[in-house]
């Protein structure tokens, strides 16, 4: 896990874009997450486990399970040209993809990640490593189950919600946080691929929600993600 002294930098699946302290964190992570999760990856696939089954996050909860590289990169782009000032994010996790995001909006001048994760020790180690980008003015960690912790204490407007947790959660998430989503609000997800993302993908898909879709991959060591990146109209 990331400490807050110097990192290094010793993977090459970053490109160098970001800042000299947030880039050194990232590559600090990903490196770690390339030793960590395969092996509780490879646990889980034995034992028949997948996200939609119960247990799965429980049993992954060492592992980072980040969004890849350069998609987590589009993330900080998204957030850069929508002009993003509050940004809410399904899934924190080691805060992999926190960073991305609020590297962007310190680059956009201010504004607040509220990013949600169910498991305390993973919540700490984010904030930890947030901390150590030098992001935490831009993060509120909010932990507990994201369907009551998003309930509440929300700006008016989201302008960038990013879906990166239980997918079954995918389409829930997005009906809460639907009134605050405004024309050229954006969503993101990750795995939505997955069949238990197979309502969220159907309501985003649908004409009468009102959204413009956008299906993409990334891909990197032989993983490969799919995407969704939608702008309410």
């Amino acid at each position: 896990m990331a400490a807050e002294e110097d990192l290094p930098m010793s993977t090459p699946l970053l490109r160098p874009n970001f800042a000299p302290k947030v880039q050194a964190v990232l590559e600090h992570l990903y490196n770690d997450a390339m030793t960590t999760d395969l092996p509780m990856l490879e646990a889980a696939g034995e034992q028949g486990l997948d996200d939609s089954e119960p247990g799965f996050y429980e049993k992954m909860r060492g592992a980072y399970l980040p969004v890849l590289p350069d998609f987590g990169t589009l993330l900080y782009l998204v957030a850069r040209l929508s002009h993003a000032r509050t940004i809410v994010e399904f899934g924190t996790s080691f805060g992999i993809s926190t960073i991305f995001l609020a590297a962007a909006l310190q680059d956009n001048g201010g504004g607040k990640v509220i990013t949600t994760e169910f498991q305390s020790a993973k919540a700490e180690q984010a904030h930890r490593n947030i901390i150590a980008a030098g992001l935490d003015e831009w993060v509120e960690i909010r932990t507990g189950d994201a369907l009551e912790s998003l309930r509440t204490n929300l700006p008016e407007r989201v302008d960038l919600l990013f879906l990166d947790g239980t997918k079954a959660h995918y389409l829930p998430i997005c009906s809460l946080l639907a009134p605050r989503l405004v024309s050229g609000s954006v969503i993101a997800s990750d795995n939505s691929e997955k069949e238990s993302a197979a309502g969220y993908l159907a309501y985003i898909r649908d004409p009468a929600n009102g959204f413009v879709d956008c299906s993409i991959q990334s891909s990197v060591l032989g993983y490969t993600n799919g995407h969704e990146i939608l702008m309410k109209r």
